[in-house]
């Protein structure tokens, strides 16, 4: 049976105003909106390119507060951060519901997504997701701002902002190799990984061939919230800098080897 609210919110809430503060000691403030248009002209502004389908406004319905979208802003007021995320309440499944729905968002937009597999392997854990769903895409950082802490900080505050937001049965995102095996995502929250989610024939410009699903359950939340919250409190001098923590591999999949550097503008699909 799931639960009907927050198990402790007040950690909840802590977690994200900590997180805040700690992007503050970076010289960083973090500003968050659900106007889509916005983002598409922020990250124009930004970036010198639209917004991917799966999150522009023109081709999403977005409103009712069905999307927002977070800013990392230096001293100057200067866009050095984005990431967005938008919410499905999907009856089926995701591992039904994904294929058809990317390939149709961006033909929208006259680009040409066409999958190796008509779903899925079997046994894919999106099998088992459906109810309100979160998918989180445009991750970015400014080269001059990256790095683990920033990456990671900023990566945790928004999915428990957006936990707060919603309460979603599950948050998605995802992403290609190289992505994976600098490991900030799941040292940043998330609980899953799976190898081959999605596999294309042909795919528009910047998406991995072969990409990885990462999914954070909404029990998942809170066991993050307190686990960082403990080892804060137990390592105070090492609270910025958490050790790895890998994400559980869903049956069948494999994780890639780490890699020392990060040599990556973008960290998540859709960030072309």
């Amino acid at each position: 049976m799931k639960t009907f609210g927050m198990t402790n919110p007040l950690a909840v809430a802590r977690a994200a105003a900590t997180l805040e503060d700690l992007l503050k000691t970076h010289g960083l403030t973090v500003e968050v909106s659900s106007d889509m248009a916005a983002f598409n002209e922020a990250k124009k502004k930004a970036r010198g390119f639209e917004v991917a389908p799966m999150h522009h406004h023109e081709v999403g319905v977005f409103t009712h507060e069905r999307a927002h979208w977070l800013c990392l802003k230096d001293k100057d007021g200067r866009i050095v951060g984005l990431q967005a995320f938008r919410c499905d309440e999907i009856d089926t499944n995701l591992s039904d519901w994904c294929v058809t729905y990317m390939i149709g968002a961006y033909m929208r937009r006259q680009e040409l997504m066409v999958p190796s597999h008509a779903k899925p392997a079997k046994g894919s854990i999106s099998e088992k997701l459906s109810g309100k769903l979160v998918y989180h895409g445009e991750l970015w950082i400014e080269k001059h701002h990256r790095n683990r802490d920033v990456i990671e900080h900023f990566v945790r505050l928004a999915l428990v902002l957006t936990y707060i937001k919603w309460q979603p049965d599950a948050i998605w995102c995802l992403a290609g190799a190289r992505i994976v095996e600098r490991g900030h995502l799941s040292r940043a929250g998330y609980n899953m990984l799976e190898l081959g989610f999605m596999r294309w024939q042909m795919a528009s410009d910047d998406i991995d061939p072969f990409e990885y699903l990462y999914v954070l359950e909404r029990h998942a939340v809170e066991t993050m919230v307190e686990v960082w919250a403990s080892k804060a409190a137990l390592f105070p001098q090492a609270h910025a800098h958490t050790p790895p923590a890998h994400a559980k591999a869903h049956a069948g999949s494999t994780y890639p080897a780490q890699s020392p550097g990060d040599s990556q503008t973008t960290v998540v699909r859709h960030s072309a």
